[in-house]
């Protein structure tokens, strides 16, 4: 189906929206990297050991993995200009009180406060996009706002170390709580949801199948999406993928500092260069899933193939990571692993619009993300007790690459075919060719 050309006023509306969500992305992410900037300072001030420090990422993302499942059907159900704006108010003042925690134990439960939180950001991002931008344009967009989580830790190594090194942690902490205050400003001052936006013919004609494929999201269905395997593969998929990218944007300046004997002052510089590199692979991973698409490639394939590609690089530059015998060597290796997983990851949020219907979108997205941050979850700690024991992150690189190129297979092997709304309303059970078939 030929797909209609948009005004100018929509253009500049739909990436304003897009601007908007990278940027809360990229600020979300900034938040959750306070943590990783810090790891050595803080473990010094509370005698805390790696796993321990690990634990607190851990708390963080499974708090955060939990919230996905509730936010996405809030989402789903609401929309994300209040969610998005109220949830970015909410983290920013958790943020901040870590920032004034004189124990782990009041730290830990900061870090749990800003997992719930932060936990609309991403599945927020999927409903812009879904919402404003027809099913074969949304790969550019989402490689955008993919994006705001590698801009996010690209800008803060130097932001933070600096502010760490000046002030002390704890000013690294509010800072940022301060800068989300305003960020939510600005949320609630620009953005605007496309169905109660005035628009032109042509944008809405552009928008006619969205707003045709939309429906009430109703418990009963949401709960068949757990029906369908290739629900169960972008989930298990993304477990993978998230193991991956915590274990480097938790453990990637203590792996430079520890492993690579590079100063505090140097890692802050060093650690932004892969994730410059996630950036650029996130922007190429969204461009290649919009060219497949336009140019005939089945839609789910069109998504799936760089998702696969990307994370089997990934997995091989991670590999080739654990031999690097200078700190020059180790941030080449892990600016191709990362450049290839954002790549991946970009494919398999783009996957998501292929495989989801319509209003079931931020749905899917959010159960995907649980996935995710299960991974992200075990990742963390996994990492922190394999570096007490053996003393080196190099075995610690070897299961990451690992699960990296599983979460590939498993994208392979288990989604297949799109979901469709009659196949959640069908009261009966589920067509078992209709849920498998590629």
């Amino acid at each position: 189906m030929a797909i209609s050309a948009v005004s100018p006023r929509m253009r500049r509306m739909q990436w304003v929206a897009i601007g908007l969500a990278t940027a809360a992305i990229a600020l979300n992410y900034i938040d959750r990297s306070t943590l990783a900037i810090g790891n050595v300072t803080i473990r010094q001030e509370f005698g805390l050991s790696a796993t321990a420090i690990g634990a607190l990422q851990s708390f963080w993302s499974l708090t955060y993995a939990c919230f996905q499942i509730p936010i996405g059907f809030a989402l789903d159900r609401l929309g994300p200009r209040y969610l998005i704006g109220l949830a970015l108010v909410a983290w920013s003042v958790a943020q901040a009180a870590g920032g004034l925690a004189s124990t782990y134990t009041q730290l830990m439960w900061a870090r749990i406060a800003l997992g719930a939180t932060e936990s609309p950001a991403f599945p927020g991002a999927v409903r812009i996009t879904s919402d404003w931008f027809h099913v074969k344009d949304r790969g550019k967009p989402t490689g955008v706002y993919n994006s705001g989580g590698s801009i996010g830790p690209a800008i803060a190594p130097p932001l933070l170390t600096a502010l760490m090194l000046g002030f002390g942690w704890r000013t690294m902490f509010i800072t940022m709580g301060l800068a989300g205050l305003f960020g939510a400003l600005v949320w609630f001052k620009l953005y605007r949801d496309p169905a109660k936006t005035t628009l032109e013919p042509e944008d809405q004609a552009y928008l006619a199948e969205n707003r045709a494929a939309v429906a009430p999201v109703e418990l009963r269905t949401w709960v068949r999406l757990f029906r369908f395997r290739s629900m169960w593969g972008l989930m298990l998929g993304a477990f993978c993928s998230g193991y991956a990218v915590w274990m480097y944007q938790t453990w990637l300046p203590a792996y430079l500092e520890m492993q690579q004997h590079i100063s505090i002052a140097k890692t802050g510089f060093l650690a932004m260069i892969p994730l410059i590199f996630s950036v650029l692979g996130a922007w190429s991973g969204g461009w290649v899933t919009d060219r497949f698409a336009r140019g005939g490639m089945e839609i789910v394939a069109s998504r799936r193939l760089p998702s696969i590609l990307g994370l089997l690089a990934s997995g091989a530059f991670t590999i080739v990571a654990t031999t690097a015998s200078s700190g020059t060597e180790a941030v080449v290796y892990i600016s191709a692993a990362m450049f290839f997983l954002s790549l991946g990851i970009a494919g398999k949020w783009t996957l998501i619009t292929a495989v989801a219907p319509q209003s079931y979108c931020t749905s899917v997205a959010s159960i995907q993300n649980f996935g995710g941050y299960i991974g992200g979850t075990v990742s963390p700690l996994v990492t922190g007790m394999v570096v007490d024991l053996t003393g080196s992150f190099v075995i610690a690189l070897g299961i990451g690459a690992a699960i990296t190129i599983l979460g590939a297979v498993i994208l392979q092997t288990v989604v297949r075919s799109p979901i469709t709304t009659e196949m959640l309303e069908s009261a009966g059970p589920l067509p078992v060719r209709m849920a498998t078939r590629a």
